[in-house]
């Protein structure tokens, strides 16, 4: 009986859950479909968005994945954003939410500020970061100028630099961790008292409350960061397209932006339409393999 009701009520919040969802999916199906089927015939064709699509089966995709240097250039720098700035914005994420989740005075001005970035525009945000990484005159360089000084050192050329354009925009993107951080405070604030109140009377400190509790019961939303931060990362453009212009010597040409000079610069639609497929089958194969594994990683409570 009690198996019968908990199996009624997951339906209930799974109708409930769709019902929500409802107008996303409509607007999918009606305004969606149509450009992305489109899109997967296209990549198909060559077409310079003024003539008829000419269908030339799969040569784009064989000419990407077999005569074109700048789409494995492109993914693989996309690939080092990812696997570096996704993980870094989880760890940043984490450790603002556990310093903002205390009961002191003023504490919600101090979540609003590390909040603050994720409303500025990334065109604004960019131009600031711009200035701030300006090798000759920006702040960044200035306060790290006694640095240099004791390691005689040259200053850091930032995005400027082949060596440490990529890295740049990485830290530039971890003024947005505020986002993050929001879930992870969402949840932390969920978790019962009496754990905690528990693992006191046994004798554990901050640290071990935290590894043993905190950590534990947030895998939910860390995974939940985890796959969007992916799927982003994925995506990453305005920051180099702005900053970098794809250089120096093409190091922040991510494929985003080669996907984005294919289709505007060399109108060729089918090529691009291709190169958007691929991605998507990238992040598809990604996340599948993040959903088999999180059942490892992440805590999901008794089972019933």
């Amino acid at each position: 009986m009690a198996t019968k009701t908990i199996n009624e009520l997951k339906k209930r919040e799974n109708l409930i859950g769709y019902i929500f969802a409802s107008p996303w999916l409509l607007g999918l199906i009606l305004l969606g479909a149509f450009p992305i089927l489109a899109s997967l015939y296209i990549s198909f064709t060559t077409y310079d968005m003024i003539g008829a699509p000419n269908f030339i089966g799969l040569e784009n995709y064989v000419i990407l994945f077999t005569n074109d240097s700048l789409f494995w250039q492109s993914l693989g720098n996309t690939l080092y954003h990812v696997f570096i700035a996704v993980p870094l914005g989880l760890i940043v994420g984490i450790c603002l939410a556990l310093l903002l989740n205390n009961k002191i005075k003023g504490i919600s001005v101090y979540r609003t500020l590390f909040y603050l970035p994720n409303v500025v525009s990334i065109v604004a945000m960019s131009l600031l970061w711009l200035w701030l990484f300006q090798p000759s005159f920006g702040i960044i360089n200035e306060v790290l100028d006694p640095i240099y000084n004791l390691f005689n050192m040259e200053p850091l050329q930032w995005h400027q630099a082949a060596s440490t354009s990529k890295i740049t925009l990485i830290l530039m993107g971890l003024w947005t961790a505020g986002g993050s951080m929001v879930i992870y405070l969402a949840q932390m604030q969920d978790i019962p008292k009496s754990l905690y109140e528990s693992a006191e009377v046994d004798g554990a400190n901050w640290f071990k409350k935290t590894i043993h509790i905190t950590i534990p019961l947030m895998t939910p939303s860390i995974f939940f960061n985890f796959i969007m931060g992916l799927i982003g990362g994925f995506q990453v453009f305005t920051i180099a397209y702005i900053m970098t212009g794809g250089g120096p010597s093409r190091s922040t040409y991510y494929y985003a932006y080669y996907m984005f000079d294919k289709m505007m610069s060399d109108n060729a639609m089918g090529m691009a339409s291709a190169m958007a497929w691929i991605l998507l089958v990238i992040v598809l194969i990604i996340t599948m393999i993040a959903l088999k594994l999180n059942k490892y990683v992440v805590y999901l409570g008794e089972e019933s």
